[in-house]
């Protein structure tokens, strides 16, 4: 935990994420980066319920400072090999703020979330682990 920590302090450090808006409102999130984007997001309501549709609510940065898109968000459980029964809708806040509606994970274990981003012709593929109990 130290480590992530340290890390993303490293990351946060450089002026090309000087401007990374990471304030997500109530409730505890997660941050993933790569070399190009830095991302931040929660899930509403906070606690993840099997069963129980929910949303993230996310920032996206560049480290070039162009805006962000987000193209898609999708879970998977790569024990079972599957995805979710539902395809969440993305709607852009503005200032690379989002929030994905329709995310339900139907039993618990571990989800793989995938978030397609991509600024100009730059895209990537950014993915976190959760575990659902």
């Amino acid at each position: 935990m130290r480590l992530a920590a340290a890390l993303l302090g490293l990351c946060l450090a450089t002026p090309a994420w000087a401007d990374c808006p990471l304030d997500l409102g109530r409730g505890m999130g997660w941050v993933v980066y790569s070399d190009h984007y830095l991302m931040a997001f929660r899930s509403d309501p906070a606690r993840i319920e099997v069963g129980e549709p929910f949303a993230l609510v996310l920032n996206v940065c560049t480290k070039s400072g162009a805006p962000a898109e987000l193209l898609a968000v999708d879970a998977q459980m790569p024990d079972h090999r599957h995805f979710m029964n539902y395809r969440a809708s993305i709607k852009s806040n503005g200032d690379g703020r989002f929030r994905a509606e329709g995310m339900l994970f139907h039993m618990p274990g571990r989800w793989e979330i995938t978030f397609d981003v991509r600024a100009g012709e730059e895209s990537e593929r950014l993915t976190h682990d959760i575990i659902v109990k």
